[in-house]
């Protein structure tokens, strides 16, 4: 049962005063200051007046008088818990130097429409990639939760996913950088295989990130550098991270490429970002051949509308790129055979 806590109410007013006993209401002529007493209408009559509390009930008001007293010190304690940490996330709301990438799940939008007779299986997908989504952010935050207060783990990376749309960022630094590029490969390699590519825009400036809270010029410019890619589904780089980011790593891997339009963008395809260390065959094999057979259904698809398509013909020129690139890879080429597919079915 639910209690409520009970006050000396003043007789004010030209209400009656009454008493219960034995079942019947008797009428008082004063009230006994000692007692407590409610205001209270009778709903079947319409009659207002003050009921004096039985034994039982003025018992009652006195132990939830002493409980609410005796916990006085603790609901203190909370309330300037509360207002500490209010005061805390207020301080904590400045801008920082931040590496900002912001992402687009492409086809995410088709999955949550699909035709009812796909519905179960998009669904499967959908929640599937949700649960990755959410893996790794649920990871960055306890990477962070190890790290002595006032301290962060190396880079302190920052996820945030609403719809079809992942903000990711860093510190501004090499092992920001580098954490950055390690996030990007986990999810192409974990959305590919379930039809999604990536298309974003990299970018650094004063951004604030925390607590699934995310805002700032960086953003704002991150956003619009991935509108400037909207029919190609690839992450690419600001002009300067482009100046800073572009060489090969430190350990043989290339990152980002140019394309022709000037942009650097991540080398996605390659197992681990064209590390030469990996030349396995097998290993690229298990890489690419999943990505080939993708680009040759899509191009089979007919219900594959051109502007989709349009984005596995710009993948399927990445993917000879990479080809070419390694020639022992053992894997064919694909945009030919996809474009033979395409337009000219058997």
């Amino acid at each position: 049962m639910k209690k409520s806590f009970s006050t000396v109410i003043n007789l004010v007013g030209e209400y009656p005063i009454y008493k219960r006993e034995g079942g019947k209401l008797i009428r008082l002529t004063a009230g006994d200051s000692s007692r407590r007493y409610g205001l209270t209408t009778n709903a079947e009559t319409n009659e207002t007046y003050y009921l004096q509390y039985t034994d039982e009930e003025e018992a009652l008001a006195d132990r939830q008088k002493a409980e609410w007293e005796a916990g006085a010190p603790a609901r203190e304690a909370e309330a300037k818990r509360q207002a500490e940490e209010a005061q805390k996330f207020e301080d904590a709301l400045q801008y920082k130097r931040r590496i900002v990438a912001f992402l687009d799940i492409l086809g995410w939008s088709e999955a949550i429409l699909a035709k009812k007779e796909d519905e179960g299986q998009a669904t499967k997908i959908l929640g599937k990639t949700l649960a990755q989504l959410k893996g790794i952010a649920t990871h960055f935050n306890s990477l962070n939760q190890l790290m002595p207060k006032d301290m962060n783990w190396p880079g302190n990376p920052v996820m945030t996913q609403f719809s079809d749309s992942l903000v990711i960022s860093t510190d501004d630094d090499q092992q920001g950088k580098e954490v950055l590029q390690n996030v990007l490969l986990v999810l192409t390699s974990n959305l590919i295989p379930f039809g999604f590519l990536l298309r974003g825009g990299v970018t650094r400036g004063d951004l604030f990130h925390s607590d699934g809270l995310v805002f700032g010029p960086a953003l704002i410019d991150a956003y619009k550098l991935e509108s400037a890619v909207a029919s190609t589904p690839r992450v690419i780089l600001s002009k300067d991270l482009s100046a800073e980011w572009g060489e090969k790593g430190p350990t043989g891997d290339h990152p980002w490429i140019p394309s022709p339009d000037g942009y650097l963008f991540f080398n996605f395809l390659p197992p681990f970002m064209g590390n030469p260390f990996f030349t396995d065959q097998q290993l690229w094999r298990s890489r690419l051949l999943p990505i080939r057979d993708q680009i040759l259904n899509k191009a089979r698809d007919p219900a594959c509308p051109e502007p989709v398509f349009a984005k596995y013909v710009w993948l399927a020129g990445y993917f000879d790129r990479v080809c070419d690139e390694q020639p022992n890879c053992g894997v064919e080429k694909v945009l030919q055979a996809a474009m033979q597919i395409r337009w000219y079915p058997r």
